[in-house]
């Protein structure tokens, strides 16, 4: 028998996906389209900002009007940002039987005529819903592959720069015919942009993305040297990024250093994104956010592969020329992200000094 038969996830999600199903369809009659235009996006912060061009041509086509954007329940405030009427979805909706009934329930009495899924990763959710055009990615994952079926359009998303599969997705869902650069993200008219400090981003979603404390302070150190009348200010969330930027002061000293990790609501530090001259981050949302409000970064990768590695003018990215062999911090023991020499980081702060254009 095939392994994935035996995984109690997938059975579970499929008992829920059929269950649900089933006991809607005794309600399809009720379910009557009206033009409305259900679109989701719930993966992360960054997903939904590098897609913001893409939803500005659903939202020419379809009407500004008539266009919901379904979302985790974190990222709600994210959409309303963005000026998307938003309908929150969480966990209990799209896991617990009960709570997920009542919610595809709901959304097929809202009158949609379209579903857009724009994601970029699994949809659990297509299965449920009797809006008659139902359009989005294929997955080809074996634990989700069985919701394929009820699109009445799909397509199949290839492993590529995030900017061109935006671009495709909009040839397949829209049949616009424009280029990833051309579908760049410009969130700068929400927020009032200046060039102000110099914002430093501490975390990101995997430990393995971000190098320790100690390096970060070396690279800090380079910063404070070049712009020593620049206030630096520590941004982020959770925990585990507050105990860093702890260690990241402890190790550096207060003088000139802001640290607003967990002080800061989604809206506020987007706005000390914007008013930054230079961001410094990990492979993160606020990366996302640096790159969509179009300012001047420089951004630790792990290595040179990865999907959002966005190459543009205002951008230095910084991945390891050589793994080194020793664990530098057993907190944060990956070896490549902690592989980026103290001197190729002064490097790209030196370019972006250097650059005509950059007033920090």
């Amino acid at each position: 028998m095939d392994k994935k038969y035996l995984k109690k996830s997938y059975i579970q999600e499929g008992i829920n996906l059929y269950l649900v199903r089933f006991i809607l369809s005794f309600f399809k009659s009720r379910f009557k389209p009206t033009g409305k235009v259900l679109v989701k996006s719930c993966d992360g912060i960054g997903d939904i900002l590098v897609r913001t061009k893409l939803m500005e041509e659903i939202e020419k086509k379809y009407g500004k009007e008539n266009i919901y954007v379904l979302m985790k329940s974190g990222y709600t405030k994210l959409g309303d940002m963005l000026g998307y009427k938003t309908i929150e979805y969480s966990r209990k909706d799209r896991k617990n039987f009960f709570p997920r009934l009542k919610k595809m329930y709901e959304l097929n009495s809202m009158g949609f005529s379209t579903y857009i899924n724009i994601e970029f990763s699994n949809d659990i959710t297509v299965g449920n819903l009797f809006i008659p055009e139902r359009i989005g990615r294929e997955d080809l994952n074996w634990q989700v592959e069985r919701n394929n079926k009820y699109y009445t359009k799909s397509y199949i998303l290839e492993n590529d720069y995030v900017m061109n599969q935006v671009a495709f997705m909009g040839k397949e869902i829209l049949n616009i015919d424009k280029t990833g650069k051309e579908l760049a993200p410009d969130i700068g008219g929400l927020f009032k942009v200046e060039e102000r400090d110099i914002v430093v981003a501490v975390g990101s979603t995997g430990r393995e993305k971000v190098c320790s404390p100690i390096l970060m302070a070396e690279y800090l150190k380079e910063v404070q040297n070049e712009y020593p009348d620049r206030k630096i200010v520590l941004v982020g969330n959770g925990d585990l990024q507050e105990s860093y930027a702890k260690r990241l002061i402890q190790l550096l000293g207060e003088r000139n250093i802001e640290n607003l990790v967990n002080k800061t609501s989604l809206r506020e530090v987007f706005e000390v994104v914007a008013k930054s001259c230079l961001f410094i981050g990990f492979d993160s949302g606020l990366y996302n956010a640096c790159f969509a409000l179009r300012k001047n970064g420089i951004i630790l990768f792990k290595d040179s592969s990865g999907a959002f590695i966005h190459n543009v003018p205002t951008l230095k990215i910084v991945t390891p020329k050589k793994i080194r062999k020793d664990i530098l911090d057993k907190e944060y023991p990956a070896l490549n992200i902690n592989s980026i020499e103290v001197e190729d980081f002064k490097k790209a702060l030196k370019e972006v000094r250097d650059e005509k254009e950059f007033s920090c």
